[in-house]
C-alpha cells in the first residue's frame, strides 16, 4: 500500500479504482498499471470507465500549470482575478442572512467525533472544504486540500476503509448517483456514517456537469442502506424562488459577461425572499418548493422498503 498519507496516523488506503486492490507506489499488482502523481497528488481514475481523463491533469509539455480546455478537470486553475473577486462577492453575499438550520455538516462532524474521536473521514467532492485534520479529500480538479484526484463513480479505496464520508453538493454532478452511492457504502466500515447534501429546486450549475435533482423522498431512497438519523431542508422555498428570480433575469443574455451581471442584479433583487425561510422552514409545504435536502445516516444490513420509503413524506397534504 502507498505510504502517502492525508493526516497524522491516517494512512490512505489507496487502491487501484478498477480492481479496488491496494496500490503499492502507485502501482497495480493486478493489472499492471502505474498511476501518475502530480505535485505529489496521485491520479486514479478508472481510465475506461470515467468522462474525466487522466491526460487532462497531467502538465503539457512546454507549458506552465494544467490544462483545463477539455474539462472540468483544470476548472479551478482558469479564473482570471476579477472573476474570481466576483464569484467571492456573489458567495458571500448568498451566505449574508442565510436562514438558521436547524442541522448541518459541522453538526454530523461533531456527532461523528463524539462517538469515534479518531474516525477516519472521507470527504467527496472536497473543493475548498475543510473538514478535519485526518479526512481524506477527493475531488474531480485540483484544489487547496485534495488528496487524490477520484471520480466518485469508482472511488480509488479498498473496502471498508472509512468510518465515515461526506458528499456535499457532489451528487447532482454525477451521472449516475445510486451507482455512487454504492461504492459509499462499500468503502464504509459496518455502522459507517453518511452525510449529504443534495439541491432539489435549483437552477443548472456547473455547466455539462450537472445532472440530477432528488425530491426528499428520493434522497431518502438513495440512501436506503442506511439508518436514518437526521435530515430536512438545507434551505427552503425562499431560496429556491430567489434561486429562479435571479436565472429568470440572467435568461435575458446569453452573452457571459452581461449574464453574469444579471444573476448579481437578481440575486440583489431577490436578496429578501430569503428571509421566508424564517416562516417556512416547519410548514410541510416548505419540503415540496425546497431548495435543497440533507441527509444524515449510518450503514445497516437490511435496505429501506420502498413501503417504508413512503410513510416517510413530509410534504403539503394537498
Amino acid at each position: 500500500m502507498s505510504d502517502a498519507a492525508p493526516g497524522p496516523g491516517h494512512p490512505a488506503p489507496y487502491a487501484c479504482p478498477v480492481h479496488k486492490t491496494a496500490l503499492a507506489d502507485w502501482h497495480c499488482a493486478q493489472c499492471g498499471r502505474s498511476y501518475p502523481t502530480v505535485d505529489g497528488i496521485p491520479i486514479l481514475l478508472h481510465h475506461s470507465n470515467s468522462v474525466f481523463r487522466e491526460a487532462d491533469y497531467l502538465p503539457r509539455q512546454g507549458r506552465g500549470g494544467y490544462d483545463g480546455a477539455s474539462g472540468y478537470a483544470g476548472s479551478l486553475d482558469r479564473s482570471s482575478g476579477l472573476r474570481r473577486l466576483y464569484r467571492r462577492a456573489v458567495i458571500r453575499l448568498m451566505d449574508a442572512g442565510a436562514p438558521r438550520r436547524d442541522f448541518g455538516l459541522a453538526d454530523a462532524l461533531a456527532a461523528i467525533l463524539r462517538e469515534q474521536p479518531q474516525a477516519r473521514i472521507l470527504v467527496i467532492g472536497a473543493g475548498e472544504r475543510t473538514v478535519a485534520g485526518g479526512a481524506v479529500y477527493t475531488d474531480v480538479a485540483f484544489g487547496k486540500h485534495v488528496s487524490c484526484i477520484a471520480d466518485a463513480h469508482d472511488l480509488p479505496f479498498e473496502a471498508a476503509s472509512f468510518d465515515a464520508c461526506v458528499a456535499c453538493a457532489v451528487l447532482e454532478h454525477v451521472l449516475d448517483p445510486y451507482r455512487c452511492v454504492d461504492e459509499i457504502r462499500r468503502v464504509l466500515r459496518p455502522g459507517g456514517y453518511v452525510y449529504a447534501e443534495t439541491p432539489f429546486m435549483q437552477p443548472v450549475h456547473m455547466r455539462e456537469y450537472d445532472f440530477t435533482r432528488f425530491t426528499h423522498l428520493g434522497h431518502r431512497r438513495l440512501f436506503r442502506h442506511f439508518a436514518e438519523l437526521r435530515s430536512g431542508t438545507t434551505a427552503g422555498t425562499g431560496v429556491s424562488a430567489g434561486q429562479m428570480l435571479r436565472y429568470a433575469l440572467a435568461a435575458l443574455s446569453d452573452r457571459p459577461g452581461p449574464r453574469r451581471w444579471l444573476k448579481l442584479a437578481g440575486l440583489l433583487a431577490a436578496w429578501p425572499l430569503r428571509w421566508l425561510d424564517y416562516a417556512v422552514h416547519a410548514k410541510r409545504g416548505n419540503y415540496d418548493a425546497a431548495s435543497g435536502f440533507y441527509f444524515f445516516g449510518r450503514l445497516q444490513g437490511e435496505p429501506l422498503s420502498d413501503r417504508e420509503l413512503l410513510r416517510g413524506f413530509r410534504g403539503s397534504v394537498c
